[in-house]
């Protein structure tokens, strides 16, 4: 979310709003004709001393591992979501081969989930969620789901549906089904789309973005595009902030039972592909949020501040302070609240307050495979606020700042800022919700995903300094605005060649 982000908090500059297509000044500099109306430039340049870490998009720390809990159901208490049926397409996957999921449900009481998925696991208990978890409402209505594609590599698989309620725990489904991904078959074989397929809106400028699967009710459903299968050698899983597995069961029984998986141990050939982004990967960097605090070893609560100081926002343009008391972690996901909660910072009162973290000073990258799973708040069938991924340099703009993501004008969108400007694009259809966004940060490119599908690519300005990660719910006047709105984040994953 690119900010004016100036390294001092003292020095932060005015940002005048930016439109698409409308060649404008950012600060004292020229902003490339693609810069979408107030595209956030983190900072100004400064010192190296003084120079500010790019705003909260904390792309994670080190697995802490453990899968979100699942809350089993209480003596006589039945589970109100029922799985009606529960397939893979196809149904005998060779490895690396492209595989989607469908499953179709009903409540027998109306229930909210801020994810619904179709959740993966191997023999030894490692995660290979599907792309493409919705917020949806389920009813007694039957409701069709199809999750996004991924491959998996050769082995035994169980699979089940699984969704995260109002209770914010992971509440695991039966049946719990199996497949096997052959060694030495894979197949080219697409994810066939169900009957009445709805077309994907093309993205922004890019050719390629598509809108992530939605539920829709049976017997209609959304035929979800798929990206490439990840050419890797050997992809393996990483821990995600997804429910935990439980053991299949030929029992109808409703109740299901959860296992907890040990927290891994940052290790640097930790594996496990990003989603849709091709290459050999090794992960060098997660944080699954599974605990009940934010982990101080990889994240800073708030602007370059103490570790309980309320920090001027990283742009003047912003409306809200950011305090630590806005950044919580419960319920398997980081926590990004803002509220219309006034604060006053070095003199100036500020009538929100909401919540950012960053990894400066604990954890930077060149080059990578950046990827965070987030919920962004809705204003109608917009993105509410300025809520941001991104990465930033120690000198801003020479070491460049990369944004993954952020909300503008109600759009996700995708910028690179340097000295040569800040050029970028935004992709189509609705974000608000939970979506997966990635970016590939090669030498002399970086490649945009959206739920797994490419939605553009920027090859000029392309800057070679480490960065450091961020994640932040900014709320300003030019983008719809909401409070309270909390901005969550499932895992904030890094992979490296």
């Amino acid at each position: 979310m690119p900010r004016l982000r100036p390294r001092h908090r003292a020095c932060i500059r005015t940002i005048p709003s930016f439109r698409l297509l409308r060649v404008q000044q950012w600060g004292e500099r020229k902003v490339s004709l693609r810069m979408p109306k107030h595209s956030k430039h983190r900072r100004s340049t400064f010192s190296t001393r003084h120079r500010f870490a790019a705003v909260g998009l904390a792309l994670a720390a080190v697995g802490t591992g453990a899968a979100a809990w699942a809350v089993p159901a209480s003596a006589g208490q039945t589970e109100p979501v029922v799985v009606d049926s529960l397939t893979i397409t196809p149904t005998a996957p060779g490895a690396d081969a492209p595989v989607t999921a469908t499953a179709t449900l009903h409540a027998t009481s109306q229930v909210s989930a801020s994810a619904l998925t179709i959740a993966v696991r191997s023999a030894g208990g490692t995660h290979y969620d599907f792309p493409g978890a919705i917020a949806t409402t389920l009813t007694s209505q039957e409701s069709t789901f199809t999750s996004g594609s991924r491959t998996f590599p050769a082995g035994d698989y169980t699979y089940f549906v699984a969704y995260k309620g109002t209770d914010h725990h992971w509440h695991n489904l039966k049946p719990v089904n199996t497949f096997t991904a052959a060694a030495g078959s894979a197949t080219t074989a697409s994810p066939s789309a169900s009957p009445a397929a709805t077309a994907t809106a093309s993205p922004t400028q890019t050719p390629t973005a598509t809108a992530s699967p939605t539920a829709t009710a049976s017997p209609t459903q959304t035929a979800t595009a798929t990206p490439s299968p990840t050419a890797t050698a050997s992809p393996t899983a990483t821990a995600t902030a997804s429910p935990t597995a439980i053991s299949p069961t030929a029992t109808a029984s409703p109740t299901a039972t959860a296992t907890a998986t040990a927290s891994p141990t940052q290790t640097a050939a930790s594996t496990g592909g990003p989603t849709g982004i091709p290459g050999t990967w090794r992960q060098v960097f997660a944080d699954e949020f599974n605990g009940s605090s934010l982990d101080s070893t990889k994240w800073n609560p708030n602007w370059f501040g103490c570790d309980t100081c309320t920090t001027p926002p990283v742009n003047t343009a912003e409306s809200a302070a950011y305090a630590p008391s806005q950044v919580s972690v419960s319920g398997g996901s980081l926590h990004l609240t803002a509220e219309q909660k006034p604060a006053t910072v070095n003199g100036k009162t500020y009538p929100y307050t909401s919540g950012l973290i960053n990894s400066n000073g604990k954890a930077s990258f060149t080059y990578g495979a950046f990827e965070a799973r987030m919920y962004l708040p809705a204003s109608g069938s917009q993105v509410a606020n300025w809520p941001a991924f991104w990465t930033d340099g120690q000198s801003w703009p020479t070491d460049g700042e990369l944004d993954v993501m952020e909300g503008l004008g109600g759009q996700a969108c995708y910028h690179f800022h340097s000295p040569s400007g800040g050029p970028g694009g935004c992709a189509s259809g609705n974000f608000s919700g939970w979506h997966t966004f990635g970016a590939d940060w090669e030498p002399g490119s970086v490649t945009y995903y959206y739920d797994g599908v490419k939605v553009g690519q920027i090859t000029t300005g392309i800057t070679s300094s480490p960065m450091y990660l961020i994640l932040n719910n900014a709320v300003d006047s030019n983008n719809p605005a909401v409070a309270p709105a909390d901005a969550q984040v499932d895992y904030v994953r890094v992979w490296q060649h």
